[in-house]
């Protein structure tokens, strides 16, 4: 019983843990102690190192051999190849919706984004970000390109909580999926190719610009 209270309460520190790194309450490359964490959410530490250490595996944080865990940080080569990698991976899955693929999912999930407000965590717009561009992908109806998108998918999550000054207003991030999905149900693939590119190269582009200004922020 006890072991289980602990998974539990380990559980939900990781869920609180990943969702301030989503939302961009800390910095690329900042601290995150175990003995932070205990302290800021009030469990007991070993509680919060499974917590840290679940964050680890899973790619979110990492920790150099007798060090405090770190928030993954990306250098401007790691952008250039992800963002590269995501262009194979959305582009084919967008050729292959224009093809005539169902595209109810994509629609059900442009209207949860819909529901996020401007005054809401960053971290539920990111979500809604991904939502999409995850049902997009599996709309092409691959297993592997989704296994493929899945690879990168905490990386691309990562780099949406740098993304945050971009978009002040949701409304704004909203709209450019708006045009997209659009571009999508015409099914012309050269227009929405097109809309996709410019939307990825614009978040590249900024991102270009943000990380190496990213300050450490401790916690």
């Amino acid at each position: 019983m006890t072991i289980h209270e602990t998974v539990t309460v380990a559980d939900a520190v990781r869920t609180r843990l990943e969702r301030s790194l989503l939302a961009g309450d800390y910095s690329a490359g900042a601290q995150v102690k175990d003995s932070h964490v205990a302290e800021k959410l009030g469990v007991a530490r070993p509680t919060a190192r499974v917590a840290v250490q679940s964050l680890i595996a899973d790619g979110f944080l990492e920790r150099e051999t007798g060090r405090s865990a770190r928030v993954r940080r990306f250098s401007l080569q790691d952008v250039t190849d992800i963002f590269r990698v995501r262009r194979l991976i959305e582009f084919e899955a967008v050729r292959s919706v224009c093809q005539g693929a169902d595209t109810e999912p994509i629609r059900e999930s442009l209207a949860r984004f819909s529901e996020v407000r401007d005054d809401q965590d960053w971290e539920i717009a990111a979500q809604a970000d991904m939502g999409f561009h995850a049902a997009v992908v599996a709309a092409a109806d691959s297993p592997r390109l989704s296994r493929l998108f899945q690879t990168i998918s905490t990386e691309i999550r990562l780099l949406m909580a740098l993304l945050r000054p971009r978009y002040p207003d949701v409304s704004t991030l909203h709209d450019e999926h708006t045009a997209l999905l659009k571009a999508l149900v015409t099914g012309n693939p050269e227009e929405a190719l097109q809309l996709w590119a410019a939307h990825l190269n614009d978040a590249e582009e900024f991102l270009s610009t943000r990380i190496p200004e990213e300050p450490f922020r401790e916690h």
